[in-house]
This record gives structure tokens, C-alpha cells and sequence, in this order.
């Protein structure tokens, strides 16, 4: 099961207690699953096609619940990619259509159109905290999904239009979630990447279940990176004490070579036969072998260096 589906599963199973909520996560289904037709005589029928059989299951309950209307069940497989089950919810001409359509701002007292589908909806239907999150619950079981957390962090809801995009971001945000938009063909994204956000989301829309599973994975998955970055950091540190002290070796042996260590002063001398006695050992390390502080250190094997370079100018000047 992908982790989409567990997600889905763990929000199909939410009874909100308030009616307002059950209202608003059916129209926030409806707006994105749904569809409207006109046969003869102007009679209405709707139908609303998911790919997720929790989802259908819950359409079905609350439009049974909330409306009383008939409802019929059509599966079928795609015939094309994955071939995957698709639930399709037939709701026949009956008088309680025009009732729902009224409901969801649609149409008005007089039964004239008041914008096309899916179009504004009442503001009564999203004045409060409760059935803001159970819109946005109903959207992501509508046209959510949501990576794995081991991979990418990523979370989005496809929209039929701008105007469903725009609305879910102003729910976000009046929520402290900020989302952004994008366009995909002919679709559009509304999408969250952070970590923070997404756990965020999955605790307003009430996904606890999967929550606790994503929570886990980031832990595992920080804990990884943080690792990763001191074993690489401690590498790096490794490599430049390496390349730092053959460099240091170099140079003495230049020294020896073409000049001798014992004409030079004795502090320089005793640390320069410290470097060639110890070629791995790091500036601490060769400090605490003659009481010495790690800058003093240091700052011989610049003297040295420098003393080298020295050598080196006059060769070439000689060459």
C-alpha cells in the first residue's frame, strides 16, 4: 500500500461529530470528484469517480446521510497504464439533487445557474476553524497525494481550476499553512515541500495514524543526514591534516636537503624533527609530545614553510 493510501484510509475512517463538518467534506468531494449532468427535460443527475475505495465508501455515506438520495456503484478498470479499479458514484435524477445544488451555491432559490462547476460556494459553508479542516480533509481524499517519507518531502491536491487552487490556500493559510501553486498540463497543483508543513497538514485534516509513521521516518531520515554530515565533515577535517602534514614533510626534507636542520634555530629544529618522527599525528597531537600550545605549533611549521619557499625562490632564480 502506498503511503497516499494509508493516508486516505486513515481519513475515510473520521465520523466528524458536527454536521456543519460532514457538509463541508462532502462539498469539498464534490467540487473535487464531481461531476454534473443535464439529460432530458432538465432533469440533473450527478456522479463522482475515485480511484480509492475508502473514499468511495465515504461519498457514498455521506451522501446518504446528509441528502438521503439514491446512490449507485459502478466499478470498472482503467484500460489503459495501470489499470487500476475506478469507483464511480451514480446519483440519479431525483428531487433532492436541486437541494444540493442550492446548498452549494449553484443555484439559486430559482433554480437558475449561478456560475458554472465547480464555480464559488456559500461562505456559511467555511465559517468556521472545524469545517475548514474538514474541507481541506475532503480535498486530499478528493485530488490528494503525498510522497513516501523516506524519499522527496512532498504533498499535493490537483485541482480542476485556478479558482479551487487559490480557495485551499487561502484555507491553508488562514490555518498558519502556507501553500504554493503550480501548473501541471492542464491541471492545477496546489503543493507543500517542507517536512514541518506536511506534518502540519496531516495533524489539521486529522491523519494522526499516518502522522506517527511519517513522524518516525523523518526522525530515522534526520538522524541519517546528521550522521552523514559529521562523517563527512570529520573526512573532510581528515583529508586537509593529511594534505597539511605531507606538505609539512615536504618541506623539512626540502629543508634538510638543501640547507640542513641543524642550522636552523633550535625551536624550528625540534619541531621539524617532531613532523618527520610523527607524519600522521595532527597539530594537538604533536603539541602535547613537547608541552607546546597548538598555535605554537602552528606557527613554526609556518616558519618552516615560509623558510621552504624561500629555497624553492632561489632555485628557480639559479635555473
Amino acid at each position: 500500500m502506498s503511503f497516499a493510501s494509508l493516508v486516505k484510509d486513515d481519513l475515510a475512517r473520521i465520523q466528524s461529530q458536527k454536521k456543519c463538518c460532514r457538509l463541508a467534506e462532502f462539498a469539498a468531494l464534490l467540487r473535487m470528484n464531481g461531476n454534473i449532468h443535464i439529460g432530458a427535460n432538465q432533469a440533473i443527475s450527478l456522479s463522482l469517480v475515485t480511484e480509492h475505495a475508502a473514499t468511495a465508501r465515504k461519498i457514498f455515506s455521506l451522501a446518504k446521510e446528509l441528502f438521503d438520495v439514491d446512490v449507485e456503484i459502478v466499478v470498472y478498470r482503467k484500460r489503459r497504464l495501470k489499470k487500476n479499479q475506478v469507483f464511480s458514484l451514480q446519483i440519479p435524477p431525483q428531487p433532492q439533487i436541486r437541494e444540493v445544488l442550492k446548498w452549494m451555491g449553484m443555484m439559486g432559490e430559482d433554480e437558475i445557474w449561478q456560475q458554472d462547476f465547480p464555480g464559488d460556494m456559500k461562505k456559511d459553508i467555511l465559517a468556521k476553524p472545524c469545517c475548514r479542516r474538514a474541507y481541506l480533509r475532503g480535498s486530499f481524499l478528493g485530488g490528494g497525494s503525498i510522497n513516501k517519507p523516506e524519499g522527496a518531502y512532498h504533498l499535493e491536491i490537483r485541482c480542476n481550476n485556478g479558482k479551487q487552487a487559490l480557495l485551499l490556500q487561502q484555507l491553508m493559510k488562514k490555518l498558519n499553512i502556507s501553500a504554493k501553486i503550480m501548473q501541471r498540463k492542464n491541471m492545477t497543483i496546489i503543493y507543500l515541500k517542507e517536512s514541518d508543513q506536511i506534518a502540519d497538514f496531516l495533524i489539521l485534516i486529522g491523519s494522526h495514524r499516518s502522522l506517527l509513521e511519517f513522524e518516525n521516518v523523518r526522525i530515522i531520515k534526520d538522524m541519517r543526514n546528521q550522521v552523514n554530515r559529521l562523517v563527512n565533515c570529520e573526512n573532510a577535517n581528515l583529508n586537509k591534516t593529511v594534505l597539511a602534514s605531507s606538505n609539512q614533510v615536504e618541506d623539512i626534507q626540502l629543508i634538510e636537503k638543501c640547507l640542513g636542520l641543524n642550522r636552523l634555530p633550535p625551536s624550528l629544529k625540534e619541531v621539524a624533527l617532531l613532523r618527520l618522527s610523527y607524519p600522521d599525528s595532527s597539530l594537538s597531537e604533536l603539541a602535547h609530545e613537547i608541552d607546546l600550545g597548538r598555535s605554537g605549533i602552528s606557527h613554526r611549521l609556518r616558519r618552516l614553510a615560509e623558510i621552504a619557499d624561500e629555497i624553492r625562490d632561489i632555485k628557480e632564480r639559479n635555473e
